[in-house]
């Protein structure tokens, strides 16, 4: 019998002082069996850094042709490309053509920086995407907050995140890349 999905129920109030966006959020996430509860939480990151009234997640793990999140219009037209990880150049070509906007989200430390190294040159043309890597300075780990039923607050102002509940507190850096 195969493994179904893990369902996290999020409320998170969102103050992002950068774009002048705030909003309560009441979330589903699916956590995919071969995610770990970290992943998970750095996917509700880059939906919180890019909050848009129509970003959504996608099925990501279950469904390679798709980014973890994506905004579309109206009309279907993919307006932002966003994932998570490390993409090779052809994923991330094939996400330029079929989107306005290719946002990239890094979080490991060694790796990203090793894998950006190698990906940079054959980006530096391509207006359309952004890199940006997530460090936890302050208070980590990222998957301390994870329960069944998380309510959490986000606050982001300059290069900087903060995401908490009642009790505790993580500060976030957000390095961007290109």
């Amino acid at each position: 019998m195969a493994i179904g999905a893990s369902i996290y129920k999020v409320n998170i109030n969102l103050s992002n002082f950068n774009t002048h966006y705030y909003e309560d959020f009441n979330l589903t996430l699916a956590k995919h069996p071969s995610e770990n509860e970290a992943r998970m939480m750095y996917r509700l990151l880059a939906f919180l850094y890019c909050a848009h009234s129509d970003l959504q997640f996608t099925k990501g793990l279950s469904t390679p042709s798709e980014p973890e999140l994506w905004q579309k219009s109206f009309s279907g037209e993919i307006l932002h490309w966003i994932e998570l990880g490390m993409p090779d150049e052809k994923r991330i070509r094939q996400a330029s053509g079929k989107s306005l906007k290719v946002s990239i989200f890094t979080y490991h430390p060694g790796k990203a920086k090793e894998w950006h190294e190698k990906i940079k040159g054959k980006l530096i043309q391509n207006n359309k995407v952004s890199i940006h890597h997530f460090n936890v300075v302050e208070n980590g780990p990222i998957d301390k907050f994870v329960c069944k039923g998380m309510r959490l607050s986000c606050t982001i102002e300059d290069n900087h995140m903060y995401l908490g509940d009642d009790n505790q507190r993580i500060g976030i850096e957000v390095l961007q890349q290109i």
